[in-house]
């Protein structure tokens, strides 16, 4: 039987030996009491809760900011979030309860369990995706994430969310060897949710509760978004701090848990294994499973145990545990230290929330370690936010010369890239507001005007608001500047434009394409590896799936499923040495590494 334990809101006064080390902590609390609601301020989050435990010791848990800022309700510690991919941690509790009970057999292929529904035919062996395999995204599976649907939408069933009927991501399939490579699947969790029905005869949100959140003293959460939990929820904001609907999902196991900061801190400590307490706050599974489950599995590349992300901060000698998580409109983020008993949760209700956690996460980190994690920690607020509300108050006509003048007299304060640019763009197109997406994008234009996808976005925007012959001149610009931009010129045919002027995809000679092949390094977990593959060359990161790269010039290729361009730089001797990756205006820099 699980010992009743309360969790204090916020320890003010530490019963901790060393006085010194009460007094660091408080001085901690102290400058993120100052912080928080700056950088809720700054980026636009309406509200958040933190946790943090130190050497066992829950020294913060506390709620800072609006869960609904219309009407001024604050968050509490009591208050529900969605925590998005975090939900696959606690859907691996459930699996590895039944692989204790002996119900289940990690290593046994995923359709013994299976009679509703089964992994689509293809080339490789439907009996290697294991158990295992999908608990660390190894299984070789489709579907990174998922969308959620709104309450006026019908939820697919399970079975029609791995077919297909999922809001946009499609079917679940096999597309590359089971066992050999990472590849985050958020639709193999979808297959683990169905195993447990199957092998438990209940749903999985009961058998969840029953089994792991009830037991865990988590009753404030939940995979089933009823009454209670919604009069408890936090609102959910974009990246303006606007409100926006409320997200269903059918994908629970991956991303649909509701929990507070109270809730999910009793988590944390069922995650401690080594503590010295762990029975009391852990009644679900044996300390041992718990710790194989942060151990990483073969062919993750170190970085994913059995529903625990594994994270080795570069230049910081701290290894973490835990899990991230991000639906539209909420972010948060989870981690633990077994070793230390340190743990670190943070959740927001806001777009841009990751921007929060990322900065507290960084100074929790030099707190515990004295090392910094360096640029990352740094993160600068978007232009567009301020450019929303310039076009709120007076429309777009003076849009252009208010962004010039910020950029001229306040260019250290705000991110003025490509990208961002490119966003609020689609926000306006999101909500079928035309005309000011055609204005933002025309503002990237005249920003970035060699820029291939300035050009595409402002076109696609052009055509939506009825101004066919401008839209052709802009599409036609940027396949000028990217003859690789395939979309574009699939949408020039598509009205009846004559693409005879246009210059044509530049091909390499096929004798040059082995000077590009090898390994970059663009930081430092993460690589790309650049391979030959039926004539074609194949650009493949770290833990990514393999895309095609497709030639604009000699040396400077177009990636289309992610809009970006890679550039091969030479020697003096002529030989390729390393790479340039340029996305969304961010160039990356990657040296070729020797075999």
């Amino acid at each position: 039987m699980l010992k009743k334990f309360t969790f204090l809101v916020l320890l003010v006064s530490l019963t901790l030996s060393a006085q010194d080390t009460s007094q660091t902590i408080n001085t901690f609390i102290e400058e993120l009491d100052q912080k928080i609601p700056k950088l809720l301020e700054k980026f636009m989050v309406p509200g958040t809760a933190i946790a943090v435990i130190e050497n066992g010791e829950l020294v913060l848990q506390k709620a800072y900011g609006y869960a609904d800022a219309v009407k001024a309700e604050k968050v509490t510690n009591q208050t529900g979030f969605n925590i998005g991919s975090i939900s696959k941690t606690i859907a691996a509790w459930g699996i590895m309860k039944l692989v204790e009970a002996g119900e289940i057999d990690l290593d046994a292929p995923a359709e013994k369990y299976l009679t509703r529904w089964q992994l689509p035919e293809s080339k490789f062996d439907s009996k290697k995706v294991t158990i295992r395999r999908l608990l660390s995204h190894t299984a070789g599976l489709s579907l990174h994430g998922y969308p959620g649907w709104t309450a006026k939408d019908r939820l697919s069933t399970i079975e029609e969310s791995l077919n297909g009927r999922n809001n946009g991501p499609g079917r679940v399939e096999m597309i590359m060897e089971p066992g050999t490579q990472w590849k985050y699947s958020g639709g193999g969790y979808t297959i683990l949710q169905l195993i447990i029905e199957e092998v438990t005869g209940q749903k999985f949100e009961d058998y969840i509760q029953t089994a792991i959140l009830n037991p865990l003293g988590m009753r404030n959460s939940s995979y089933k978004i009823d009454k209670t939990i919604l009069e408890n929820s936090s609102l959910e904001h974009d990246g303006f701090g606007e409100q926006i609907d409320f997200e269903l999902f059918t994908a629970q196991a991956a991303a649909g848990l509701h929990t507070t900061i109270e809730d999910f801190t009793r988590f944390a400590y069922a995650s401690l294994f080594a503590h010295t307490d762990n029975q009391k706050y852990n009644a679900v599974l044996k300390e041992s499973t718990i710790e194989e489950m942060m151990k990483p599995a073969p062919a993750s590349n170190d970085s994913y145990g059995l529903g625990y992300q594994v994270q080795n901060i570069p230049n910081v000698s701290y290894t973490l545990k835990g899990h991230g998580g991000a639906n539209s409109g909420w972010h948060a983020f989870f981690r633990v230290n077994p070793d230390t008993n340190d743990g670190f949760i943070m959740m927001t209700n806001g777009g841009s929330g990751y921007n929060i956690y990322t900065q507290v996460f960084c100074d929790w980190i030099q707190w515990k370690t004295g090392e910094s994690m360096g640029n990352r920690c740094f993160v600068k607020p978007s232009i567009a936010g301020k450019l929303k509300a310039v076009i709120d108050a007076e429309g777009t006509t003076n849009l252009g010369t208010v962004y010039e003048a910020l950029k001229t007299n306040r260019s250290e304060d705000y991110n003025f890239s490509e990208r961002i640019l490119n966003d609020f763009g689609y926000y306006y197109m999101r909500r079928k507001e035309t005309a000011k997406a055609v204005a933002v994008f025309k503002l990237n234009v005249d920003q970035f005007p060699e820029s291939s996808n300035v050009y595409d976005s402002y076109a696609e925007a052009l055509l939506e608001n009825g101004n066919k012959e401008k839209a052709i001149i802009n599409y036609k610009k940027s396949v000028e500047l990217n003859p690789a931009n395939t979309s574009a010129i699939d949408i020039l045919k598509s009205l009846n434009v004559d693409l005879g002027s246009l210059p044509k995809a530049f091909e390499v000679d096929a004798s040059k394409l082995n000077d590009y092949i090898g390994n970059y390094q663009l930081s430092a977990d993460f690589i790309v590896n650049i391979s030959i593959e039926d004539g074609k060359l194949i650009a493949k990161p770290k833990g990514q799936s393999a895309l095609i790269i497709i030639a604009m010039s000699e040396d400077k290729f177009y990636v289309e499923e992610v809009k970006a361009e890679v550039t091969f730089n030479r020697s003096v001797e002529g030989e390729v040495e390393s790479m340039t990756l340029n996305q969304n205006g961010r160039e990356t820099f990657g040296k070729k590494l020797k075999e």
